[in-house]
């Protein structure tokens, strides 16, 4: 049996509420355990089980209910406050207590929480924490799990809007390096990491936030002009026009995100783009976004923070080809050109 502490700290406010969000955020073990799940699954299990399918593999290494009897998890997480912090959190905000008003690049990122408030971890209430992990299965595999919480510890979040900023994570004195950690999955290649820079936690939301309006704005607001030079111009007027005119051809927001609500206060009227199409058999849901947004932080040997903005694309989770999404329950095709654009953004560095 291994057993190793790892001590975290969140760098972003996080929204990480249980059954009562807007009255109370909290750390816990199953959010983070669920979190290195998705990691796992999402990189395609480790290599060294490549033998086994990424299912089986998953089964061994966190359980499973399948079967008669089921299978235990072989991996315990527990999670722990250090000194002079706090796991809970009864601080409830909404968006202007966030700083997050209408046309603020915090605004973009949490547009969610307009007119509504929610329990968060902000400053200067970031918390450390140390998650304690308990291995008792193949002692073999002790360093692919070390290599999956450096992941996790680099490059995950946790709670509301961990997709766009909120909830980042660092990881004090990670046990591997990223890209040998990434080296240990079957499936890293289909994880597209890059950067840009940034002053610090605030400025990298900021940045990001930034940097995802230039590729979804249309060009309606007083800059127009300006924005008819970002790179994403053409994508985003495509869909605004598809959806105010109700044309036929293919669409592109959707391979970043689904449900979209479309609100056209010209005309009264509203859009709703999902994977429904009314009555027929393929059901509405949800599709999360492929393109993370991260902030990072890395202490430099000199003892000072190096801040980045990370965007992550995951190929694992893009957009299925030849699959429809629905405007008001009429198909329209989906193109993934502008997911593919945004990858090639020369703006971007390569990380790490």
């Amino acid at each position: 049996m291994k057993t190793e502490a790892f001590q975290f700290e969140l760098l972003t406010p996080c929204f990480c509420g249980g059954a009562e969000p807007d009255q109370l955020a909290e750390i816990r073990a199953p959010s983070i355990r669920g979190q290195l799940r998705w990691w796992f699954r999402t990189l395609g299990g480790f290599k060294s089980l490549s033998g086994r399918p990424v299912r089986e593999q998953e089964a061994m290494i966190f359980g499973s209910i399948d079967g008669n009897e089921g299978r235990a998890s072989q991996l315990i997480v527990r999670v722990k406050a250090t000194l002079g912090t706090r796991l809970i959190s009864t601080q409830a905000k909404d968006s202007d207590a966030m700083n997050a008003g209408v046309g603020t690049a915090r605004g973009y990122v949490l547009f969610p929480l307009r007119n509504k408030s929610r329990a968060v971890f902000d400053q200067p209430t970031l918390p450390k924490f140390d998650l304690l992990l308990v291995w008792r299965g193949d002692p073999s595999l002790w360093s692919d799990i070390q290599a999956l919480v450096t992941v996790f510890g680099n490059l995950g979040a946790l709670g509301f809007r961990s997709r766009r900023a909120m909830g980042a994570l660092a990881i004090a004195d990670a046990p591997r390096s990223i890209l040998s950690s990434l080296a240990c999955f079957s499936a890293d290649s289909s994880l597209l990491v890059r950067a840009l820079p940034a002053k610090d936690g605030n400025d990298a939301i900021a940045v990001l936030a930034n940097w995802l309006k230039s590729w979804r704005t249309h060009g309606r607001s007083p800059d127009n002009k300006a924005e008819q030079a970002f790179p994403g111009f053409k994508f985003a007027k495509a869909d605004h026009d598809s959806g105010f005119n109700q044309s036929s051809h293919e669409t592109y927001r959707p391979a970043i995100g689904l449900p979209i609500i479309q609100r056209y206060s010209k005309i009264k009227t509203t859009n709703n783009w999902d994977f429904g199409a009314g009555g027929q058999r393929e059901p509405k849901g949800r599709f999360a976004s492929p393109v993370i947004l991260r902030p990072y932080r890395e202490i430099a040997a000199s003892g000072k923070p190096v801040w980045r903005a990370l965007v992550i694309f995951v190929d694992a989770h893009k957009w299925p080809v030849g699959k429809r999404v629905y405007l008001n329950g009429q198909p329209r095709s989906v193109s993934l050109e502008l997911y593919e654009a945004m990858k090639n953004d020369s703006r971007l560095s390569k990380f790490p």
